[in-house]
Order: structure tokens, then sequence, then C-alpha cells
């Protein structure tokens, strides 16, 4: 792992567990065992150190997917590409933090209020995952296929709303569940 790599992890877990406005710069530091100067040839700034973090565990995951690779033809293959996407994520999202679910969505909010970026790409994902799901779903005759594919979507982010709330329950069982 590089030292920038490190730097961006050690942030992330920080802004995980402190929020960006309460981890200063002497918290990154002191994380990374940097000098002010050797964190400072990585990064110009402690925003330009979030907008990295958010770029690597936020957005990365959402521009990681290639739709037109997705082998699915009906609702339920739809739901089981959901399923395991969510029963590989909400893990590897628990690993990081001790504080649950909900210190991912308080970040993610934040970041989708101050980062424009962030939120253009959010809103581009969303956009492009309702309007696969809809294709499929109109393939498959499904009326309102437009809200079906909202009604679906929101079906899996509840899911982890409810994992925010309730950090001890088994995203496993919720998931084999629905």
């Amino acid at each position: 792992m590089t030292t920038k790599e490190k730097i961006t992890e050690t942030a992330f877990r920080l802004f995980l567990d402190k929020g960006y406005k309460h981890t200063s710069m002497s918290d990154l530091m002191a994380a990374t065992k940097l000098s002010k100067g050797a964190f400072y040839h990585h990064f110009s700034s402690k925003e330009h150190l979030y907008h990295a973090v958010i770029d690597r565990y936020f957005l990365s995951y959402y521009q990681q997917i290639s739709w037109d690779k997705i082998q699915v033809s009906n609702r339920e293959e739809i739901e089981q590409a959901i399923k395991a996407f969510y029963l590989v994520f909400v893990p590897e999202i628990l690993a990081l933090s001790q504080k649950g679910m909900s210190r991912y969505f308080i970040l993610f909010f934040e970041a989708y209020d101050a980062y424009p970026k962030f939120r253009k790409g959010v809103r581009n994902f969303y956009s492009e995952l309702k309007d696969f799901i809809t294709s499929i779903l109109k393939d498959n005759k499904v009326q309102d296929a437009d809200n079906e594919a909202i009604r679906l979507i929101s079906k899996y982010e509840g899911l982890m709303f409810w994992l925010a709330l309730f950090p001890e329950g088994d995203v496993s069982s919720l998931i084999a569940d629905f």
C-alpha cells in the first residue's frame, strides 16, 4: 500500500468515526504517523483529502458497474444480482467502522451536500440503475415498469437504512428473507 493509499484509508476511517468536520489535521497526522510536510506532499488540503476519500470509498463503487455486462433478463435475476451486491458491500462497510452503517450514511449525505462531483455521480448511478431495471421489466411486460424499478431499488436501500438503525441485524439473513 502506498503512503497516499494509507492516508486515504486512515482518513476514511476517521471521517466515519468522527465525521469530516470533527477530524482535525492533527488527528490525521497522528493516525498516519506522518509529519505535516509528508502529509501535504500527498494532499494539498483536508478538503482535497476528503474528495479523494469520497471518490475512493463511495464513487468507485458506483463507477465500477458496467450495465452492459450485467446478464439478467427478469425481475428475479435482478433481485439476485442486487442481493449478491449487498451481501458483499455491507460487510465491507461494516468492517471499516465500529459505529455501523449509520456513520456511512452520515458521511454519504454530508458528501452529497458538500461535494458536487459526488452528488452528480450518485444521481447518475441511480438514474442508470433505474433505467436498466426499467428496461428489463418492460421487456418482461411488467406494468408501470418505472415505478416498479424505483420500488425495487428502494426495497434494498431501505434495508441499508434499517441496518443503520439496528446494526445488530444480520445482513445475510435479512437479505435472504427479502
